[in-house]
């Protein structure tokens, strides 16, 4: 490596943390040579000095190299936090489209009045309520004219409202030509309509409402590329690369999004605002932060745990102890439900792809405050899918900066070479759904299959026996040939025949799962943080 070669740095900056990363060409082809994360208040320039120098001081030879370091090029990204709108429509067919289209693309609703006579003095409150950043009025052609008519008496009265707060954005989705009075352009915008088939793939509204939205919550300032954009766009290369189906699934402070992918070039996304690791609705909805409270294996007062897992909502950089983290676990695990709840009715549809990938991609710094191990168990307890993965993680944060570049060529060939750095690899899962014969899922009789794990280190036999989860070392770089026999019974939908697959091992080995779909939590709080420990109890191993 020399003074002129063309090495860079990737920033990928959230609305908590900031991960960057040092690229350079070596022997050939681009490695990663240094990569970290630091609070998002700090300087970038300083976290990028400190890869550059952290290099230089492990390999002398670099040091000269490295003096150029501020004039290195950077591909840069970046994640807002979530915006709040108020929703309308003059019915509940046309405001589900609304927020069907608006949910999927990183929107939070704060509140929705859907109907020709909405409460006006409710819906003045919302719209006033400091924490929104716009009321959005929803409308189509081709409704009835009793419907026509009340949305535009809807569309005057929320530009009536709108005028009370100087920073509220007034968002007319669909056919309103009249401009409402004292509202001027800088917070009037004009969207296309809701689409009349829910869901459809990549509806014009949900991408000018993404832009929106990123816009607003930055409130007006210039914005670098957006982070979940750009990583779908490197979850759809890896695809192509790889010849697989990935699932993307990214776990956000703000947000968190899920992307599915096929080597063909076609795939369903959605940014969901609910699937962020720390609601801010937990500071004050009781229900909320008991949702992810279901999670955690702490004992205790339960008011303290609910204490300490606000402090982590308002000072996400605190709480560094063994209890800090095993929160974060919960709050991982709650966010990947939520993730899986919004999933089928927040994506784009794509013809032909369905739920279910060879690899799955995790992202975002909710997977980077856990061991590793205890990320592919919560990816695993969160998305309850039947059949056999590989998990990787973006330990990094490199996919969305990558996913920037606006040559796909360029984009391929960086990410065929830093594959290898930047793709973490944490293990597989076979997760076979139902065992046994006659039986609810994940209820059947006890001893009704067996599973052998042929691999470089040798030979390994057991019975999948359900209700279990099992863990088999299957370290980084060793392939597993697993030979599944369903008894009577039938694995992964297949019913007295056997299975063969291969899978390859990681941080976390080979993940057996034998579980129910969906997962069944025992009710008692003692009876199901039993059951999270038992299940949890390798994931923690070392982990001091």
């Amino acid at each position: 490596m020399t003074q002129d070669t063309p090495a860079f740095f990737t920033l990928d900056r959230g609305t908590v943390s900031t991960a960057a990363a040092l690229i350079a060409p070596v022997d050939g082809r681009y490695r990663m040579l240094a990569a970290g994360a630091a609070p998002q208040a700090i300087d970038p320039v300083s976290i990028l000095e400190d890869l550059a120098w952290r290099v230089a001081r492990t390999d002398a030879s670099l040091a000269g190299s490295m003096e150029g370091w501020r004039d290195w090029s950077r591909l840069e990204v970046r994640s807002a936090r979530a915006p709040r709108g108020v929703l309308v429509a003059a019915s509940p067919l046309t405001g589900d489209l609304l927020e069907r289209a608006l949910s999927g693309a990183g929107w939070a609703v704060a509140a929705r009045f859907f109907g020709p006579g909405p409460d006006v003095v409710a819906m003045g409150e919302a719209c006033l309520d400091p924490r929104v950043d716009a009321v959005i009025m929803g409308g189509r052609d081709g409704v009835e004219e009793s419907e026509q008519e009340a949305a535009h008496r809807l569309w005057s009265r929320t530009g009536s409202l709108a005028r009370f707060r100087d920073d509220l954005a007034v968002i007319a989705c669909g056919p309103f030509a009249e401009r409402p009075e004292g509202i001027p352009d800088t917070r009037l915008f004009s969207l296309p309509a809701p689409d009349a088939v829910p869901s459809t793939a990549d509806s014009p509204l949900r991408g000018a409402a993404q832009q929106v939205g990123v816009h607003l919550a930055n409130r007006g300032e210039p914005l670098v590329a957006d982070s979940r954009t750009a990583l779908r766009a490197s979850i759809a290369s890896l695809a192509s690369i790889l010849g697989n189906r990935i699932d993307g699934v990214e776990i956000g402070m703000a947000a968190g999004s899920r992307t599915l992918a096929t080597p063909d070039g076609r795939s369903r996304h959605a940014i969901l605002a609910g699937a962020g690791l720390l609601p801010a609705e937990l500071l004050d909805d009781e229900a909320v932060a008991d949702s992810l409270l279901r999670w955690s294996t702490l004992s205790g007062d339960p008011a303290a745990r609910l204490d300490a897992l606000r402090e982590l909502t308002l000072q996400p950089w605190t709480r560094t102890d063994d209890e800090g983290i095993h929160l974060r676990s919960a709050s991982v695990r709650a966010a990947l439900e939520r993730l899986t709840a919004m999933w089928s009715t927040a994506a784009t549809d794509a013809a032909g792809v369905v739920d279910g990938a060879d690899v799955l991609v995790l992202a975002g710094g909710g997977f980077a405050t856990i061991p590793p191990t205890d990320a592919a168990l919560a990816v695993v307890d969160g998305i309850r899918r039947a059949g056999a993965v590989t998990i990787l993680h973006d330990h990094a944060g490199v996919l969305a900066p990558l996913g920037a570049l606006p040559v796909e060529e360029d984009r391929r060939r960086l990410l065929s070479d830093l594959m290898g750095d930047c793709l973490l690899p944490l293990g597989s899962a076979l997760v076979t759904g139902s065992l046994g014969k006659g039986g609810k899922e994940g209820k059947a009789e006890a001893g009704s299959g067996s599973l052998r794990v042929e691999s470089a280190l040798g030979d390994e036999r057991m019975r999948l026996e359900p209700g279990l989860l099992q863990l088999v070392d299957l370290p980084p770089g060793i392939s597993a040939r697993l030979d599944i026999d369903p008894g009577e019974g039938s694995v992964l939908g297949v019913q007295g025949r056997h299975l063969t697959m291969e899978v390859r091992g990681g941080l976390a080995g080979l993940l057996i799962d034998t579980r129910g779909i969906p997962l069944d939590l025992p009710e008692s709080g003692e009876g199901r943080r039993a059951a999270l420990a038992a299940w949890e109890a390798h994931a923690w191993v070392g982990s001091d």
